[in-house]
């Protein structure tokens, strides 16, 4: 017969909601950010979107696990098909995909007083002002512009990990899909 061990207390959640880790995110900061938001098209081309949400994300255990899962492991359908009507359908597949992405983290009301949110202007630049100092995701949904041209139809979620230290005015933030060298 075997002697019984005691059992181990299961280990913390690494992806738990943790409120301590993000109390320093609340306050207003003196740093600011500010940069342009686009897609890299096919052609080399960027692409913007005016208007677009841009969503400064502080860096947590909860919020990484987020964004390990639904960013950088993202498994939205990408464009596919050859014909256009083929394409067209599963862009609108993407991109019902990827606002389900954002509203997943948007619909978090624990995480919302911790978010801040800008607009992207009509060339894609943002920014954000008094923001404390830490660590950040920048995260948009671009869903590319009504035009005929199918690099001017471009999907997809653009992001950057950003740190910001106290009164620091980071500035030319790029953040992209990452599908270039920029990231």
């Amino acid at each position: 017969m075997a002697p019984a061990q005691a059992a181990a207390p299961p280990p913390p959640n690494p992806s738990a909601f943790n409120e301590k880790e993000l109390f320093a995110y609340k306050a207003k900061g003196h740093g600011s950010a500010a940069g342009q938001v686009f897609l890299r098209a096919v052609s080399g081309k960027a692409v913007t979107q005016a208007g677009a949400s841009i969503v400064l994300i502080p860096i947590s255990s909860y919020t990484r696990a987020w964004f390990d899962k639904q960013v950088r492991e993202n498994s939205c359908p990408l464009k596919g098909g050859t014909s256009s009507s083929e394409a067209h359908g599963a862009q609108n597949s993407s991109l019902e995909c990827l606002r389900a992405v954002m509203d997943q983290l948007l619909a978090d009301k624990r995480l919302l007083p911790y978010l801040r949110v800008t607009r992207a202007n009509p060339t894609g630049h943002f920014w954000f002002t008094k923001v404390p100092a830490g660590r950040y995701y920048v995260v948009s949904l671009l869903e590319g512009s009504g035009g005929a041209h199918q690099d001017e139809r471009a999907v997809g979620i653009a992001w950057l990990t950003l740190e910001l230290d106290a009164d620091e005015k980071a500035t030319n933030l790029v953040v992209t899909d990452c599908k270039s060298s920029l990231c």
